[in-house]
């Protein structure tokens, strides 16, 4: 059977929403599965790159891949619909980034919304996306965008003819398009007869070479890039092609004697000596205590001393190297001297026992806190700040490091990106540099953000329902017994989506059918905790989390069950807003004591009744004002609150010409009747004329009778 175009289309669609269930990470929406935006796309330069053409499988999940030529780079952000905007009471929004600036509004155009997009450091940053808020009403829902960009890195090395010494470092600039994209860890590594590293100066990557022989060398440099390229076959590749470098070294002008330690830590109060092994040279003295200083000139400042102990089997010296400054190997040799007279010359980084002073922490969307507060499951960049920091390793306990900045650490600052595990068992986390603990702390603190108030229930008399879904008054008809307040702690923490404990108010209002306040009462303090489905779940039960159902008659004097018809109900649910800095949801359940007819007894007036005896040929004449007393049943408006229809029946007695007291008048009698009456739908009211239809029996004539006329009501 051939497939209309139509729902071939349709078809078409729903595949595609669900291919892109991999790269558009949504939470359940409004209809689940189903996505408003038909498809992403990044205009970089002149070049465009969408979601559906461009993505990319990396770490597990999918990305909008595109290339980039600088680190500020702008670009055009557009998210495509099916030609249509969303609907009014939809809004969309981005949330803020720290490492994404957005230039304009989210705004739609010709059926996509589109905005600008400023990257600050893309080779810097990890974990790039883009988050897309949507919001009707007070459900919100994100969509995640995960960015993968890459870039074409070139780099060459040019030696020049400058010379290299044995035992000096040189340093060689490396010519790249993208220096920040170049992964330079500082680390001394050994090719040959060569000491070499990668490292950042002033903004620059240079290459430091230290040849330990005179003579030719071959030097092949293997580069790796942060942010990747992709290969011929679109695989992803951070290894960029071999540099071979042919150096040429001579030897040195003063004897380089290599230490092997590369740093050297030095103890704040007090002078301990470090234990080294230098080289030997046939006119190092042992048993002889040399100064280090920093300058070949006379005079210059002591940086530490050099004490030779005694000759090893591998023709080394073995030493205690006591510290008194900093130096740092980039800054110049150190000159060994006997008095003032070099001898040799040597290279040590001595930096001073690392300590901190400060510690702050930055949250996506917020500033830099110098609160040591973290949560389970968070990621977040921390800075430490104090002194002696470039070359320290710091160790958190039981927290990743998701990535470690080489590259802008100093003496004075070093920055981190830590994920906290959802399951962390302790409250406090230390800080180690090395064995030693650094002293500050992290305190590990449980999430408390607002949820929807989707976990509180109300149980009426139907079964429990949400409080989020009960918008609209619900109109009963049968007797509220009772109304049972009820919480699901299931649906609090979902995954690694964490709320923590919610803590509500509720005010509960008795409204009687003229809209009268019955009676009031408040519950100040209701603490929900998330229950056995929560990683967390340990860590928030107490004695104050709230175990059983509320019932509400138990707070009030006057009972549900004893209201009349159209009383109302009211139940207000609201998060206590100073628990969480302002924020928080509130939600408003109203039940009416619906009835669709009322019994009452009614006393009027009718005059001017037409009344006809059966039987009886002609037309009657009109009565006198009459006293009717009946007993009739009022019927309401379905879905209307206390809304009558126009008309009432009902049965009861009539008193014709009731106020003709003439001993001779006629027409006086009494009668029973089944009789209905059409009314002004005014409720306000208080004097109305109803018109009257019906029958009855005369008691006196013995005689039916039918009867047509108007009446006056009052109503008091």
């Amino acid at each position: 059977m051939k497939m209309p175009h139509r729902h071939f289309s349709l078809v078409l669609f729903f595949a595609f929403l669900l291919a892109s269930a991999g790269y558009i990470h949504a939470q359940p929406n409004w209809q689940r599965g189903i996505s408003p935006f038909q498809d992403v796309t990044l205009m970089v330069d002149t070049t465009s790159f969408s979601l559906r053409e461009n993505r990319l499988t990396f770490r597990g999940e999918p990305h909008l891949s595109f290339r980039y030529s600088s680190d500020e780079t702008v670009a055009e952000f557009r998210l495509v619909t099916d030609g249509n905007p969303l609907p009014d009471d939809v809004h969309a929004e981005l949330m803020p980034a720290s490492d994404i600036d957005q230039l304009d509004p989210l705004t739609y155009v010709d059926g996509y919304y589109r905005t600008r997009l400023r990257f600050k450091s893309i080779s810097s940053s990890d974990f790039l996306a883009v988050t897309v808020i949507l919001t009707r009403e007070q459900d919100v829902q994100h969509r995640v965008i995960n960015l993968f960009p890459f870039t074409e890195t070139r780099v060459n090395i040019y030696p020049g003819q400058e010379e290299l010494y044995v035992g000096e470092e040189k340093r060689l600039e490396i010519v790249t398009n993208h220096p920040r994209n170049l992964q330079l860890d500082g680390v001394w590594r050994m090719q040959g007869s060569l000491e070499y590293r990668l490292v950042e100066h002033d903004g620059k990557p240079f290459l430091s070479v230290i040849p330990s022989r005179p003579g030719e060398h071959l030097l092949q440099l293997n580069l790796e890039t942060k942010r990747p390229f992709l290969g011929a076959d679109n695989s992803i590749r951070h290894s960029l092609p071999p540099i071979d470098l042919n150096l040429m070294a001579r030897g040195s002008r003063l004897a380089f004697l290599r230490m092997d330690k590369k740093l050297v830590v030095r103890k704040r109060d007090h002078h301990e000596g470090v234990e080294v092994q230098i080289d030997h040279h046939r006119q190092l003295q042992i048993n002889k205590t040399y100064r280090l200083e920093a300058s070949e000139e006379r005079g210059s400042p002591l940086v530490a001393e050099l004490y030779t102990q005694r000759l090893l089997s591998n023709d080394r010296v073995l030493c205690i190297l006591r510290p008194y400054a900093n130096h740092r190997m980039e800054d110049g040799y150190l000159y060994i001297k006997d008095g003032d007279n070099p001898q040799f010359i040597t290279n040590v980084d001595i930096y001073p026992e690392p300590s901190m002073h400060r510690i702050s922490i930055l949250r996506e969307g917020s500033d830099w806190s110098e609160s040591r507060n973290i949560r389970p499951g968070e990621t977040i960049d921390i800075r430490i700040e104090g002194e002696g920091l470039r070359e320290s390793r710091f160790y958190f306990e039981d927290l990743e490091v998701v990535a470690n900045d080489t590259i802008t650490r100093t003496d004075h600052t070093a920055n981190y990106r830590l994920r906290v595990p959802v399951d962390i068992k302790r409250k406090t986390v230390e800080i180690f540099a090395g064995d030693r603990k650094m002293g500050p702390t992290l305190q590990v603190v449980e999430f408390q953000r607002p949820r929807p108030l989707d976990f509180v229930t109300v149980d009426y008399g139907e079964g429990p329902k949400k409080v989020s879904k009960l918008t609209q008054t619900i109109l009963y008809s049968e007797t509220v017994r009772d109304v049972v307040i009820d919480f699901d702690p299931d649906i609090i923490d979902m995954g690694d989506m964490l709320y923590g404990k919610q803590i509500i108010e509720m005010e509960i209002r008795l409204l009687g059918n003229k809209n009268e306040l019955i009676e009031y009462q408040k519950v100040d303090h209701v603490e929900v905790c998330p229950g056995n489905t929560s990683p967390r779940e340990a860590f928030y039960h107490g004695q104050s989390c709230q175990l059983q159902p509320i019932r509400v008659n138990s707070l009030l004097t006057r009972k549900t069950h004893t209201l009349r018809e159209w009383s109302r109900i009211e139940i207000i649910v609201r998060h206590k807003k100073d628990r969480y800095g302002g924020e928080g949801y509130t939600q408003r359940v109203a039940i009416v004591q619906q009835r669709s007819l009322n019994f009452d007894i009614d006393l009027s007036f009718p005059a001017g009744l037409v009344t006809k005896l059966a039987g009886e040929p002609g037309f009657p004449t009109l009565t006198g004002v009459s006293l009717a007393m009946i007993a009739q049943f009022t019927f309401y408006k379905k879905g209307a609150i206390m809304q009558p229809k126009p008309y009432k029946i009902g049965a009861g007695f009539l008193a014709q010409n009731a106020f003709n007291f003439n001993p001779e008048a006629e027409n006086r009698d009494l009668g029973i009747v089944i009789i209905g009456s059409l009314y002004p739908t005014r409720q306000d009211a208080k004097l109305s004329f109803p018109l009257y239809a019906g029958g009855g029996y005369f008691l006196s004539q013995e005689k039916f009778f039918f009867l047509l006329g108007p009446g006056i009501r009052i109503s008091l």
